[in-house]
């Protein structure tokens, strides 16, 4: 019998030494000297912005706006939006399957408790019972560190998954401020139709008066009706379209669409362009570009864990075990006296394996491969629709001018034509494409406002969030050592 005082001792002591010698292989570091070729040329001109998980960051960044029906809308999105929910749990999941490899760095406890019974087969009254009470506990040293890079592998998982989630979070609100704007502008657009057709209806009742009268050819008058019906065709279709823009943002809302939602909003002024600062930092804020890179530190932990199995797999496991056994009495059954602690070491090889180990090896390398090019592309992607979404944006602010120019104007000789045409001086033909011009370039102006929300919104997306916000990214240290 080994004394329970001196086996306990030893086998916490023993436990205590493997687990401080289990570390972590320096498995990342390789992964961000590749990301920094694939980084090299980025300008220094730009600025960081945040990723945070917290919804309410999402929600104040079209503060802006200071609309607080679209806040409303935004948070209900968040909250209710079935795609996002779908998102979140991949992360969860993802948080799992790290806690599952996780566990491999912590011992094992397992303890069971039984009865049986047996007798002869000439008489079954079962007299003879047997009590039988087990506890196992093993723990296993991660000496060649396939664990440690397995579990860099997990972690660098679920934070590229964390980042995917929080880039569906950051579309899903941009979504919602384009939709909601996008109602508003149809809204704007059938209000401006409207006005058209009761212009159109006003315009025809004096051609017909003229005409009675003998005034006015019968081609004015058939000229007026087929204005009246283009006007009324264009409302139908305004209103169509103001219809399909409030089913689509019920939808991101995660409402049965109905057309229930009543905006009573106007279209503001697209707030000014964010400043820029740093790029590479803030093409590293990005949640695709974050996601791009655990992805690539994955690949190169998948890879280290490949090749290491190829050398001679060195295992050592400390155990403790107790196993009772009683016959028909429990007395002394969960006595710990009997608790024996085991120590093992073991070393093995494959011989011959037709090749299955340099496979996986290989497919492990392509898969790093294609992961460094992925994030390379991606960071390009990056810059370039940075760029892009400045120009743009630049565009349509400078195009703004003019175009408010041009309604203007146009607006001006609406008024004069139509004092003209009141006087009998100027047929309804001339009137009728001074209208029509007129009523075009507003139109524009409308669709150009629009254009510029949604073109802050793809910059404000663009560069990762709210550049006027600034917050580290993760560095070498957060992310090489699998924490």
């Amino acid at each position: 019998m080994i004394d329970s005082t001196l086996t306990r001792g030893s086998a916490l002591g023993v436990l205590a030494a493997m687990l401080s010698a289990c570390g972590h292989l320096p498995v990342a570091p390789p992964a961000f000297e590749e990301m920094a070729v694939q980084r090299t040329g980025l300008p220094a001109d730009w600025t960081l912005a945040p990723m945070s998980g917290d919804a309410s960051g999402v929600i104040a960044d079209y503060s802006v706006f200071g609309d607080t029906q679209l806040t409303g809308f935004l948070k209900e999105a968040l909250d209710n939006n079935r795609s996002l929910k779908a998102a979140l749990e991949s992360v969860r999941q993802s948080e799992a399957f790290l806690k599952q490899t996780r566990s491999g760095l912590w011992p094992s406890l397992r303890a069971s408790a039984g009865v049986r019974s047996s007798s002869l087969t000439d008489d079954l009254s079962f007299d003879s019972e047997a009590y039988s009470f087990d506890v196992a506990g093993a723990y296993s040293l991660d000496i060649m560190g396939d664990l440690s890079a397995s579990i860099q592998a997990s972690t660098a998982g679920l934070r590229s998954t964390e980042a995917t989630y929080e880039l569906a979070r950051r579309q899903l609100g941009a979504q919602v401020a384009r939709a909601y704007f996008a109602v508003i502008e149809q809204q704007l657009q059938l209000e401006l139709d409207r006005r058209a057709l009761a212009r159109a209806v006003d315009t025809y009742r004096i051609t017909q008066t003229r005409f009675d009268a003998g005034s006015a050819a019968r081609d004015e008058l058939v000229l007026g009706q087929s204005t009246l019906a283009s006007s009324e065709d264009n409302v139908i279709a305004s209103e169509a379209s103001v219809r399909t823009a409030i089913r689509a943002l019920e939808i991101l809302l995660g409402r049965f669409p109905t057309n229930a939602l009543k905006i009573g909003a106007a279209l503001p002024e697209p707030p000014k362009a964010p400043p820029l600062g740093m790029t590479e930092l803030t093409i590293r804020s990005r949640p695709d570009v974050v996601a791009a890179e655990f992805n690539l530190i994955q690949a190169f932990a998948n890879t280290q864990v490949a090749k290491l199995s190829r050398w001679p797999q060195l295992d050592a496991s400390v155990g403790l075990g107790l196993a009772n056994r009683t016959i028909d009495t429990t007395e002394n059954l969960f006595d710990f006296d009997n608790l024996a602690m085991t120590l093992g070491l073991s070393l093995a090889q494959s011989i011959f394996d037709g090749g299955a180990i340099s496979g996986r090896i290989e497919a492990a390398e392509a898969s790093k491969r294609a992961a460094l090019q992925r994030y390379g592309q991606t960071v390009i992607d990056a810059y370039g629709s940075i760029v892009n979404a400045v120009d743009q944006f630049n565009t349509l602010q400078s195009r703004s001018k003019s175009l408010q120019t041009a309604s203007d104007a146009a607006r001006e000789t609406v008024r004069l034509s139509e004092l003209r045409y009141n006087e009998g001086s100027q047929n309804l033909l001339d009137l009728i494409n001074v209208r029509e011009r007129a009523d075009l370039q507003e139109s524009i102006l409308i669709s150009n406002r629009r254009a510029r929300i949604d073109q802050w919104i793809v910059l404000h997306q663009a560069l990762g969030g709210d550049p006027s916000k600034t917050t580290p990214v993760a560095t070498q240290a957060d992310t090489a050592e699998g924490s």
